[in-house]
């Protein structure tokens, strides 16, 4: 843990490089001294089917949520969402200046009593 989820708007990747903003959060989290760094898992899926404000054609967004373990400080919790958007922008800083697209990052605390897992990855 953590496991981070992007989720696009169907079309968004024409836009918005999603390959090179995967490793770029990826990255930033992994190496961001907050978790360990063999515990990052990140993946991105597009929306097959999605509706953006006014429903025009060109609106966008990029979600990224990052699910996490429980103990660390608002304050380092805070600091991890902001890096994260940052290095989102920068790949996505293309798109944004054309505008029509939203980029957000959320994280959640997971309850370590309500789940369960098994990994051999070093």
């Amino acid at each position: 843990m953590p496991h981070v989820v992007i989720e696009y708007s169907r079309g968004a990747g024409e836009r918005v490089p999603i390959e090179a903003l995967t490793t770029a959060v990826h990255r930033c989290i992994r190496d961001g001294g907050v978790v360990k760094p063999k515990a990052v898992r990140t993946f991105a899926r597009e929306a097959t089917f999605s509706c953006v404000a006014d429903e025009h054609p060109q609106n966008h967004f990029i979600q990224i949520i990052i699910r996490m373990a429980p103990g660390r400080s608002l304050e380092t919790k805070q600091q991890l969402v902001r890096a994260t958007l940052q290095a989102a922008r920068v790949v996505a800083a293309p798109a944004l200046s054309e505008g029509r697209l939203g980029l957000r990052v959320d994280l959640y605390e997971s309850d370590p009593a309500l789940a369960v897992q098994e990994s051999t990855l070093d």
